[in-house]
């Protein structure tokens, strides 16, 4: 194990703790009112996205932040199954896809950016869109379960940011990966897009596009 991957993990465990620091403070203060059940888990779902830009420039080895990523999801298991914060199997759902990415980009397939841009656009987006639909309410988009308007244009700027930040893709090619990763989180059935979502991202920037 390098020094830097231990610095990576270090790092690692204390983004994820001061992530559900933070859930649980507004759990107990009830700082959102009736929204901090969903509230708290966004926060934990934009906030350990982040663990991208640990993974970029800090981890050395691959097997690292596949195998806490596993773990995570472990971990998950076991706190959904006491929990009552409502339905959070998405952060189950979420790192095992990040570990399925990690491993295909350690197989040659996709790239670290593209792993990247798919983990943030998938925590700042997904996570932030039904906070904006609550908040702003609007028109729902026909054929889908409540999704709405204002928190699919929400997902759409924040993928489209962070495609822009992240990798070396043109704006013209960040819009269609935005509309699409829109569109997977909109349409997946059985509230799957904690999979699709970021599987579209990571296919359109480091497959598609490259």
């Amino acid at each position: 194990m390098h020094g830097n991957d231990l610095r990576g993990l270090a790092l690692t465990l204390s983004l994820v703790g001061l992530c559900w620091s933070l859930v649980l403070l507004i759990k107990e203060k009830r700082l959102f009112g009736p929204m901090s059940a969903e509230a708290g888990r966004k926060i934990l779902h934009i906030g350990v996205s982040n663990f991208a830009f640990i993974y970029l420039y800090v981890f050395e080895s691959w097997y690292i932040p596949f195998a806490g990523l596993l773990a995570f999801a472990a971990m998950n298991v076991l706190v959904e199954l006491r929990s009552d914060m409502g339905r959070g199997w998405g952060m189950v759902e979420y790192p095992l896809v990040c570990a399925l990415m990690i491993f295909l980009v350690h197989m040659g397939v996709g790239t670290p950016r593209s792993f990247a841009a798919a983990l943030l656009g998938m925590g700042y987006g997904d996570g932030l869109a039904p906070l904006a639909g609550r908040a702003f309410g609007g028109p729902v988009i026909p054929g889908t379960k409540g999704k709405t308007f204002s928190g699919s244009t929400v997902l759409f700027v924040s993928v489209f940011t962070v495609c822009l930040m992240i990798t070396d893709l043109g704006p013209g090619a960040c819009l269609l990966t935005a509309l699409l990763a829109a569109l997977a989180e909109a349409y997946t059935p059985l509230g799957l897009d904690n999979v699709t979502l970021p599987l579209v991202v990571f296919a359109m920037t480091g497959l598609v596009y490259v």
